[in-house]
């Protein structure tokens, strides 16, 4: 119940500020409305069992499916995979950017773990990883390229990722790539910061709260995206900050139109 309330709280602004600019400028509602895709695909990854067991985590394939049912329900073609190598890994994100042109909207949401460099270049993890050395090569895994590789399509994209779950990994910095305009990146949590696993319970925390808010009518990707980081930063004390940036023209879709 006090969740509803916190919801409640949160969105209610929001809506009737969009209320209002929808009365004094009719004309931007309709551009917003016209934004809304039609067309909507998303690969969804979660990697649980590596073949280090130590890097294993309890929640990430848990996420995968709870968030497929989120972006099932907003009527995305969904296309899951679970605990993925290198080899399937590659594969899977080569189709999927070849099936991205067939779409208006695209979503990759990655829950599993993630590392930096000593040179700040970030990376997400194949559950065959052993070193870094192995991933140089194999540039899909680099999250700046990764970010690149889908921006150059004309159709936009979300990417989310849910990493750096332990406190050997302390979040990921912003990615060094000159600002992309057709995609978004939204991270689980800050630099500096973990990101919560909640082994405890069925589904990490932020994952837990995405899904929610993606089900929230009238909500802007943006929208979203900063309600989530509220009631993360509320739930862990401020100990879990998630984060997004670029992607200018994926700012205002609505997923879920009032």
């Amino acid at each position: 119940m006090k969740k509803l309330i916190l919801i409640l709280i949160i969105t209610f602004p929001t809506i009737l500020v969009g209320q209002d600019i929808c009365h004094w400028f009719p004309e931007k509602c309709q551009h917003l409305l016209n934004e809304s895709p039609k067309r909507k695909i998303a690969l969804v990854i979660g990697n649980t069992n590596y073949d280090d067991d130590k890097l294993d985590l309890k929640n990430p394939t848990n996420d995968a499916n709870l968030i497929s049912e989120s972006f099932k329900k907003l009527d995305f073609n969904v296309i899951l995979k679970e605990n993925l190598n290198q080899e399937k890994f590659l594969d899977v994100l080569e189709d999927f950017k070849e099936k991205q042109d067939e779409y208006d909207f695209s979503i990759i949401y990655y829950a599993g773990h993630a590392i930096q460099d000593g040179n700040g270049n970030s990376y997400i993890l194949p559950v065959d990883f052993t070193d870094k050395k192995q991933l140089k090569d194999a540039i899909l895994f680099n999250i700046s390229k990764l970010l690149k590789y889908f921006d150059n399509s004309d159709n936009n994209c979300l990417m989310i990722l849910d990493a750096c779950r332990n406190d050997g990994n302390l979040g990921l910095p912003k990615p060094l790539i000159e600002d992309p305009k057709n995609i978004k990146l939204a991270y689980s949590t800050s630099f500096g910061n973990t990101a919560s696993d909640n082994a405890t319970l069925p589904n990490s925390l932020y994952t837990s709260i995405l899904s929610t808010m993606l089900n929230v009518d009238g909500l802007t990707i943006t929208n979203i995206l900063d309600n989530t980081a509220k009631f993360v930063l509320i739930d862990t004390k401020e100990k879990q900050i998630p984060t997004h940036y670029f992607g200018v023209h994926v700012t205002n879709i609505q997923l879920k139109n009032k």
